[in-house]
């Protein structure tokens, strides 16, 4: 592959890239140009702490992803960084602004440092506020607030532990974020994406036991040779690749999961491959879903 003439500054000449110097502020933009490829390229943590190391500000969902990691802490109505995060900034840097350079790349660390309380800690500690009711899909979870940290928690209706789990979007950012973050934190996503989209080409002879299978194009293969097994191929190869059968007691019945397991069996990296069309469905489930007060339960 040839680079072009505009990047031929950043290689040696031998497509190999030069050794180059970045501030902090060269990565916070780097990683948000690559927001636009990767809407999942870093968290809203490591986002917030970079925003903060070179702005001094964090937005709404990065100081909750601060707070809920032990990162950062309310003064008043100001963020500011823990003692962990100064850590975290001090030891990983090469200098000052005042021109003091270390010896060494890491300062060793200091294990005096404070211990900051995790999630799971606050949770246990202070007992959530009762907000609303979220339904998504017909599964129902209650949504409770801890005011001290701003921050929502969620569980299943049905789960008999009734775990909390932390949410790092607020009401401020409307129910469908609340409920996009649910879902990926509760869902399989891709499993869920591909037996919802994926189309059985029963108008398409492709060989004697062997079903087609498309998603948007992207097509495989399922060979059934015994009735209680089954071998996979992505089109355009050659290879065959038995498929786990575990749990199916009725292959016909059962086509569907079959080629959900296949798929993932033959490409293993689905999930990243269709992780923009997956992000949208699960936005579109999320803008379904229904919200109750707490005061009407």
């Amino acid at each position: 592959m040839h680079l072009s003439e505009a990047h031929q500054d950043l290689t040696d000449g031998k497509n190999v890239p030069k050794a180059r110097y970045y501030t902090t502020g060269d990565f916070l933009d780097m990683i948000t140009a690559l927001r636009e490829h990767d809407p999942g390229a870093a968290s809203h943590t490591l986002v917030g702490l970079l925003r903060m190391a070179c702005e001094g500000k964090a937005t709404p969902v990065e100081q909750t992803a601060l707070r809920i990691a032990g990162l950062g802490e309310m003064d008043g109505q100001k963020l500011r960084l823990t003692h962990t995060a100064q850590h975290l900034l001090g030891r990983y840097s090469s200098g000052d602004y005042d021109g003091n350079i270390k010896s060494g790349r890491f300062d060793a660390a200091n294990d005096d440092a404070p211990k900051e309380k995790t999630a799971a800690d606050i949770i246990s500690e202070q007992s959530p506020e009762l907000i609303a009711r979220l339904r998504i899909g017909g599964v129902d979870y209650m949504i409770g607030e801890i005011p001290s940290m701003d921050m929502l928690v969620f569980h299943q209706m049905d789960d008999p532990t009734g775990e909390w789990k932390n949410l790092n979007n607020t009401v401020a950012e409307g129910w469908s974020q609340v409920a996009a973050e649910i879902i990926a934190q509760t869902r399989d996503t891709t499993r869920e994406y591909i037996r919802m989209h994926m189309i059985h080409r029963r108008n398409i002879d492709a060989g004697d036991n062997v079903r087609l299978f498309d998603l948007y194009g992207f097509e495989w293969y399922i060979r059934s040779t015994d009735g209680t097994s089954a071998d996979v191929r992505l089109s355009g190869r050659d290879d065959w690749l038995p498929v786990d059968m575990e749990g199916i007691a009725d292959p016909d019945e059962q086509i569907g999961e079959i080629a959900v397991r296949a798929l993932l069996t033959a490409f293993p990296t689905a999930g990243d491959h269709f992780k923009r069309d997956i992000s949208d469905w699960s936005r579109r489930i999320a803008a379904g879903a229904s919200v109750m007060p707490a005061f009407n339960l």
